[in-house]
């Protein structure tokens, strides 16, 4: 299932909670990725997706890059879809 831009403001605040919309589990998430599934709690308990993963994991499951890493991506002004890098924030 895919996640379309009505339901954006409906949403929860974890990126890895806004996945599991799409995944339905963890562990779904975590075979996409080619990680274990402990390493996809991990993201969970800290709120975070690995930069590395945020791009497929945005066009797997329709959420957009700047929902689920906002630090490095930013808002699109046409399409509300990644424009910007911020490539000096990135610390992953």
């Amino acid at each position: 299932m895919k996640v379309v831009p009505e339901i954006y403001d409906q949403l929860p605040d974890n990126p890895v909670e806004m996945l599991l919309i799409a995944f339905g589990s963890q562990d779904a998430i975590a075979t996409f990725c080619a990680v274990s599934p402990q390493a996809v709690w991990n993201w969970k308990d800290r709120g975070v997706i690995p930069y590395v993963h945020v791009e497929s994991l945005s066009k797997y499951s329709g959420v957009p890059t700047w929902m689920l890493c906002p630090k490095h991506f930013e808002k699109g002004e046409m399409d509300g879809d990644v424009r910007t890098f911020n490539e000096g924030n990135r610390q992953d």
